[in-house]
This record gives C-alpha cells, structure tokens and sequence, in this order.
C-alpha cells in the first residue's frame, strides 16, 4: 500500500514540510510498521518522524524545527498540531493522509474529529489532498469511503487476498479430573473443562492469543490459569503502559506461552508470530471474530487458525452464526455518529485557534458542512453550539465573525480526547514500587476496603492502604475466591444480524427435528456447522426438548410469548439494543396496567416479572396489549420513553465534559447525575444526549419495522404456557435473575446438574467414626467407599458420618464408650450421629452420599433412602430436591 506514495514521495524534488502523514488509531504503533518505515526511509532516502501524546516535550520541540517527509501519528496527535503556528507552515505540503483500521475510528467520535480536522488541514494546504482508508472488516465501504473524503469524490477498492482461515467451535465435556480442579479453583466442573481444553490447545502450539469479551472476564480467566501454575499472562486497557508493553515482549520473545487479552490485541500490536487464536465464549459480533482470528497466521501465506470455546448452547449457536456470516464476508455496518455537537463545539474552536484572525460564521459553518458526519448541520444547529459556547467564554462572537476567548486555548488543548474521562488509581505494588493495575472509581468508592482480596493482571493482591494521591497499595496474597474489579460498558452488544442469524438456526434445526430423530439431526448439524458433536447435540436436545413441550420455537420470524408462573418471557431473536428498546416498551404498557415489577432483556428475550401469576392473565390480551398497538401511538411512547427511562446522567457528564460545562474526571453521585438533565435541558448537550441514545442506546427505526411486520404477518406472535418448568429456552434468563434457578431447570440443564452433583459427591471426603469400637476413618474419599462401608479396625458397619468437628464427636463417643458422665448437650449430638451410624448400616455408602449432601441431616436421609432407588439418577435426583428446598427455606427458620 505504501510503496506506491513512497515511489510519487522521490518525485517530489523540493520537499518543503510533510507530504505523508499516517494516521493510527492506536498509541501503541505497530512496531512491524515502524520497521518497514525505517527499512524504505532509509533505502530511498526520506525522513519519518512519530509523534503522539507520549512523545516527550523536549523532543517535540526538536521536531517542530525540522519537518519530516512522512508523520506517523494518532488523530488526538493531529488534533494538537493544526492550531501550531510553526507546524501549519510544514503542514502546507501535505499530499497523502493514510488513516489506518479506518472502521475503529469511524464508528466513535474520534472518526467524526478527524474527518473535520481533514478539511481544517484542506484548508492550510489550500488543495486537496489524496485521503486512503485502510481496513479489513468494514461492512459498509461506500460509506465509510464517503465519511473521510468529505467532498470529495471517493472509489472502494476492495482486495481479497488468498488469505485463508480456519474456525472451529470447542463444548468440552468435563471428565472426572475436571471435577477434581473445579474444587481446588472454587469453580464448576465445565468451567474447568474449558480451562483444561484451552491449555492442550496451547500446549499443542508455540504462541496464543486467548481473547475474551470483556476485562473482567481477563482478569478471571487469568486468575484460573495463575492458580494451575500455566504460562499465561494477562493484556487489557487498565493494565499499567509499562505493564502491557512489558506482557507483549515477553509473549513475542517465547517467555509467555499464551496471551489472555480483550480487543487491545486486535489492531496489529507487534507481539511477532501467532499460530492460534482462541475466543473464550462468542465474539458477540462477526467484525470482532475476523479481526481476532486474523491475528494468528498474520501472513498472507499462513493459514488464520481460530478456535472459539463456547460455555452455553446459545453460545455455540451465535458462535457458529458468527463464523457462517465470516465466511460469506457479512459483516456489521459503522454507525456513525452524525452532527455530534460536542465534537462540533471543539472543531469550531480549534478553526478559530488556527486562525490570525476572526474568523467569519459563514466561513465556518461551510468549513464543517464540508465533513461528511456534518454534511447534512443546519444553520440553526450550528448557532445554538456557537451561543452556547459563547456564554462559556470559550469563544467570541462579533460581527458575524467567531473570536477567541479568555478560554479558548485552553478549552481545545484539554479536550483533545473524545474518550470519557474516568478518575483511575494506580494498584502499586509494596514490595517492587511498581504499577500492576488500574482501579476505576466505581470499584473504588463501593467496593475497596484495606484487606480486600481482588484480582488484577491475573493474580490475587491484598489492599494494605489507600492514599489521597490516588494510589492504592498492594501486596500479593493467595486467594481462589478473590474478586475480580468490574469495568461498566464494557461488553459488546449482540447485533441484531447476528441474533437474526442464530433465529434462522433454530429454525433449521427445529424443521430437521420435525421429520427425523435427535441422533440424525446430530448427524446433518454436524457436517453444517462448524462445531463438535458434544456441543451439536446439547444444541439439538435443548431444541427437542422445547418442541416436546408443544412450546413454538423461536426464529428470525417469529416471537413467541411465554408465559410461566410470575414471569412474562418474550423470545425475540433480535440483539440487545432492539430488545432493550421493546423491553421499556413492554415495560411502558404493562405499567399502565399495574402488571410488571422488574424486567431484564439479552439478544434472544426480555424477562417481564409481572405482579401478579401469568394463571390469571389471558395471553391472547397480553399479545393485543403488547403487539397490536398503531403506529401513532408507538411514535408517542418513543419519545416519552426515552426522556423518562434513559439515564440521562449518567452519558450526560461525560458529553458536558466535552463541551468545558464540568470538569473533567469528578466523581459525582447518583442525585447529582440526575440532576443534569435538569441543569442542562434546553441546550446543546441535552441535544447531544439524545442524539447519542437514538444512535447507540435505542433502535427505533428497527422497532418500527418488527411493528408494522406483525401487522402485515411477516412476523408471527407466538403463544405459549408453560406449566411446571419453563421452556429451555426461556430458562436461559431465569437462569440469570432466579434465586434458585436449579427448581425449574428443564430436563437437559437439571441432567446436568444432577450429575454434577453426583460428580461433586464422589470426590468429597468425610470422617467416618466407628460407634463399636471408636477408631476413626480420617478423609476418606466418597467413591472409594465399597457398596457396604464398614470400620478398618472391627469390620463393623456402624459408622457415623462426620464432616465438621470430629475431634468433639470423637471426644464424646470415647467418654460414652468408657462409661463416662454425658451433658445434655453432648448427649444431643451423640444421639445425632448414632442416627448417622444406622443409616450407614442399614444403607451402606449411599447413606453416606445423603449426609454429604448440604442441607441433608440424618432425618432428610432416612426419608431419601427408605425410597430404595432403584437407579443412580432417581436418588441423587432427591438429594437435589432436598437440597433445593434447604437454600429457599432456610432464610424464614429463624424468624418469628
């Protein structure tokens, strides 16, 4: 791509200031770039120069004396040099502008900055210059061509090379060893079947990017690997600079096997060669996938091998959708953010900045119309920014004309960045002095204490003090159930495509299942999908299941209205946004009614818990009052949701921070966030809010169309009751938000959970005292216990279970046992582990499995076993039962 400037570069005879400038979106500069760079500047004879926000001030200045050939820089970067006097002079000469990973910036306000730095630079050179967009992942190219010409004529040049690449989706199945790890890392066993399966995929490769979907999920996940003693190191963006740069050298010089990362490693970080990528649960988008996957194999010779370890049914579906919409090159859109005001109050005071003079409203208006996200600003927008800046005296307005204020410069310089401010402490580490973490504030003010236990850069810290400079420090301790710190917003949306995609799946699989048995549709999923036949088949049973229950499925076409005890469910294969957008609908009208307390939303449902039992409610009025509302009253209730439901405060700070109306990087508390609405209603940023919710918060135009397609019957509205248990795919949100899902888990999850159990039952150890003789069996393993269990002294099978105080209960038998006086109270638990003793008499080892199980006394046992169980499963399907009914009501025993 660059070797064509470089040859039109040499042409240049007299070269007077820039010519190139390369415009990353990233600080940390692709080191494989900067080699290539020195190799041709050097070759060809013309000078590079990096320049961002970390370059020392010292040599700034050295740079700023004697312009370079070709700029390497970041948009923030840019954004400073334009207003430079000295630098607007070198500037003059610029004929090419490469914006790298073009997408990362065009989808935030970072991209709608640059766009009209581009026409403030157009305007020092006073010509056009050649603007090229470089991305691999764009799935609107057209527009995004249109987003950096501005004006210009624009032309999409899309290159396939013979790049080929390998995805695979991962279900492992726990075995008996991950049973044994699950207890020593205080987790589930298919967790620690994931974990394991992660590792031989690493072992059988000589350098891996693990990444995952969110920091906390990182720090998590490294946290596991650190207490199995693996070679894995942790990279996130609240992770020290010195930190992450010293993980990455590490990684590229063989000393880190594997990597666990977020989307920090996507952009091209030199970290030298990757054969595996694996994606720890979905990538939540198709954009995400092809970018992580690419990382591995980076050469266009090598295969891109990518490897997704799925932890749910519906994760192997949208997992498998992510890897089909890939492979057919569909990927999600950039949204835009269009007419943004707080970018647009900055640029108009960075074209006032760079001027000697005043510079004419006319002038400046056009100068932004001229970006494309502004193509479209009317003039009354434009004036109601620059008077509202004016009142902040961050400008002047005279004569028509647009002047510094006595705020100006310094406004402009401190918000170079369009990325929200977070006040972060610094985890210092007492024994090195050195940085190992970034806290955000959140964590801080409703979390941190002195000796807490939490995790960061994958190990376990304990907070010894916390200073007024923002440093809070730490020193390493051991701690399988530390906590990992939460980082809000994090998590990427499931799009709308995407989830439509996982609806078409389940249609598939739900059509095979009409016409042939669970076993067959294994066998075509499996020569479909990209998947193996464990996960395959949990997909297709969880499937057969809910088409057992007479429950519709839902598609990409149809939405399905479950109705279960208290709880409203909505299947609506649509992503988050949308179905976030119908859950304050579905909220807004059952409200009117008195019906709904709480509801939550996913990709694939909304959750309704109404106030009343679902027993008492028609669902063919619920679908009226829910989908058969006009188009004009839907209009209605959108702008009054927005304005009564959005937490405004919330996003409102930070766009106020943009424009200079609050400080940067303060703490403020709810009541004071809510009260922005207020202080701000009527003005730019109230505006700007709104605009941000429409774009990213809310999605209207779709709701409008799922609207008018039920009217015209392109989507069907679905009914159905469930009875005793929810379907199983309506427990997939229960799961999230009930106290105790496990008591209306569908047959496959209660499956699961039974042989769990039983797994968790076996490898458990106990103390077994003998009532004949008084020797005491020390940590006995369950599942080395024979079918009739009996004392190693006397061969007696009298032996009492004891899974606590053994020491006291030993004390007492051997008191009883030589005829000593008993207190009453030791008389009490005597008796109560005799009890014990003739279970295991009477029903040998499983009498010791029942009083394993918490919750379970000896009176719970003997009305289990007194069943005489004639299959495995029946029994520890009762031992669950019990155990169930202990969790729910032991909180009412002590009250009166």
């Amino acid at each position: 791509m660059l070797l064509p400037i470089f040859d039109q570069l040499l042409k240049i005879k007299d070269r007077q200031g820039i010519s190139v400038i390369y415009i990353t979106p990233m600080r940390a500069l692709n080191r494989d770039l900067l080699k290539r760079l020195d190799f041709w500047s050097k070759k060809l004879g013309f000078t590079v120069e990096i320049r961002h926000g970390d370059t020392p001030q010292k040599e700034r200045r050295k740079q700023s004396i004697k312009p370079p050939d070709f700029l390497v820089t970041t948009p923030e970067t840019l954004q400073a040099i334009l207003p430079g006097k000295r630098l607007r002079t070198h500037l003059r000469h610029v004929r090419w502008v490469v914006i790298d990973e073009v997408h990362e910036l065009a989808g935030d306000r970072r991209g709608v900055q640059l766009t009209v730095g581009l026409e403030r630079l157009r305007k020092i050179t006073d010509r056009e210059f050649q603007r090229i967009g470089l991305s691999a992942t764009v799935g609107n190219p057209e527009q995004i061509a249109a987003f950096i010409a501005g004006k210009s004529t624009s032309e999409v040049l899309q290159v396939s090379p013979p790049k080929e690449a390998k995805y695979f989706v991962e279900f492992p199945h726990p075995t008996d060893e991950d049973h044994v790890i699950a207890q020593s890392l205080y987790t589930a066993p298919e967790a620690a079947a994931r974990l394991n399966r992660i590792w031989e995929l690493v072992e059988d490769h000589d350098s891996t990017l693990i990444f995952v979907n969110s920091r906390t999920n990182a720090e998590t996940l490294g946290s596991k690997f650190h207490q199995l003693k693996r070679n894995v190191a942790v990279h996130h963006g609240s992770l020290p600079r010195e930190e992450r740069v010293r993980v990455e050298n590490d990684f590229k010089n063989g000393r880190i096997k594997a990597l666990v990362c977020t989307s920090t490693m996507e952009l091209g970080i030199d970290i030298g060669n990757v054969d595996l990528t694996i994606q720890y649960m979905s990538p939540r988008q198709v954009t995400s996938l092809i970018q992580r996957v690419g990382r591995s194999g980076h050469r266009l010779d090598r295969v891109s091998e990518g490897a997704i370890v799925a932890v749910s049914t519906e994760d192997i579906l949208e997992s498998v959708a992510a890897i089909q919409k890939a492979r057919e090159k569909t990927v999600e859109p950039v949204k835009i953010h269009e007419k943004a005001l707080d970018v647009l109050a900055h640029q108009i005071t960075g074209a006032v900045l760079e001027s000697d003079s005043p510079v004419k409203t006319d002038e400046a208006f056009e100068l932004v119309r001229s970006a494309y996200p502004y193509r479209e600003l009317t003039r009354e927008e434009f004036d109601k920014v620059t008077s509202f800046m004016e009142k902040m005296r961050h400008l002047r307005i005279e004569n028509s004309h647009l002047a510094r204020g006595s705020r100006t410069r310094q406004y402009y310089f401190e918000n170079l960045s369009m990325i929200p401010d977070e006040r972060r402490y610094q985890v210092i580490d007492v024994s090195t002095q050195q940085s190992v973490g970034i806290l955000g504030e959140e964590f801080m003010m409703t979390k941190a204490r002195l000796g807490l236990h939490f995790i960061v850069k994958g190990k376990v810290w304990q907070i010894e003090q916390i200073s007024d400079d923002a440093r809070v420090y730490v020193t390493p301790v051991e701690d399988p159930t530390a906590a990992v710190p939460g980082w809000d917003g994090e998590m990427l949306p499931i799009p709308f495509d995407l989830a439509q995609h996982v609806g078409r799946l389940r249609s598939e699989v739900a059509e095979e299942l009409g016409s042939s048995d669970v076993s067959t549709v294994v066998g075509l999923m499996e020569h479909r999908w990209p998947a193996e036949r464990f996960g395959i088949r949990k997909v297709v049973e969880e499937l057969d299941e809910h088409c057992k229950m007479k429950a519709p499925v839902p598609t990409e076409k149809r939405i399905v209205i479950e109705a279960f005890d208290r709880f409203l469910i909505i299947h609506a294969s649509f992503g988050e946004t949308v179905n976030n957008t119908l859950g304050e609908i579905c909220e807004e009208l059952l409200s009117r009614k008195g019906l709904v307390g709480n509801w939550w939303a996913d990709g694939y449902r909304i959750l309704l818990e109404l106030t009343t039992t679902t027993e008492e409610l028609s669902l063919d009025e619920l679908r009226s009052v829910l989908f058969g509302i006009e188009q004009g009253v839907l209009e209605q209730m959108f702008n009054g949701i927005l304005h009564r439901h959005f937490p405004f405060g919330y996003y409102m700070k930070f766009i106020a921070e943009r424009f200079g109306a609050m400080k940067r990087g303060l703490m403020y508390s709810g009541d004071s966030l809510r009260e922005l609405g207020l202080r701000f209603r009527m003005t730019p940023i109230y505006d700007e809010t709104i605009r941000e919710a429409l774009l990213l918060h809310v999605d209207y135009p779709r709701v409008r169309g799922i609207y008018k397609s039920i009217r015209d019957g392109s989507i069907e509205v679905a009914l159905f009751r469930a009875e005793e248990n929810p379907s199983p795919l309506g427990f997939h949100l229960l799961n999230k938000h009930l106290d105790v899902p496990e008591l209306v888990a569908p047959e496959t999850v209660e499956r699961d959970t039974i042989e769990r159990l039983r797994y968790s039952l076996d490898n458990m150890t106990v103390d077994l005292l003998c009532f004949e003789c008084g020797a005491l069996m020390q940590a006995v393993v369950v599942k080395t216990l024979s079918k009739k269990p009996s004392c190693s002294s006397c061969s007696s099978g009298l032996l009492a279970v004891s899974s606590w105080s053994t020491d006291f209960l030993t004390r007492i038998l051997e008191k009883k046992l030589k005829a000593k006086l008993l207190e009453q109270g030791e008389i009490d638990v005597l008796s109560r582990a005799r009890r014990s003793a003739d279970l295991v008499l009477s029903y040998g080892r499983r009498a010791v499995v029942a009083q394993c199980v918490y919750g379970i006394g000896p009176q719970t046992a003997s009305r289990i076993l007194a069943k005489m169980h004639d299959e495995d499963r029946s029994f520890y399907k009762d031992l669950l039962e019990a155990k169930l009914k202990f969790i729910t009501t032991r909180p009412f025993w002590d009250k009166p």
